[in-house]
């Protein structure tokens, strides 16, 4: 996301956005159950500027 950064004129950490990432999990053999709702599992990693 770099060069989104550089669009938005985010120059310093303290000003940027949370590049945090989340990933969606739901049934491993790509069910179909039609018209209804399938359980699934969200995960979310936060963004920690410790890490760079």
């Amino acid at each position: 996301m770099p060069q989104l950064l550089n669009h938005l004129k985010v120059d310093s950490l303290g000003e940027s956005i949370d590049w945090g990432t989340l990933a969606v999990y739901t049934c491993a053999n790509n069910c179909n159950e039609g018209n209804q709702y399938t359980e699934e599992f969200i995960w979310k990693q936060d963004f920690s500027a410790g890490s760079m």
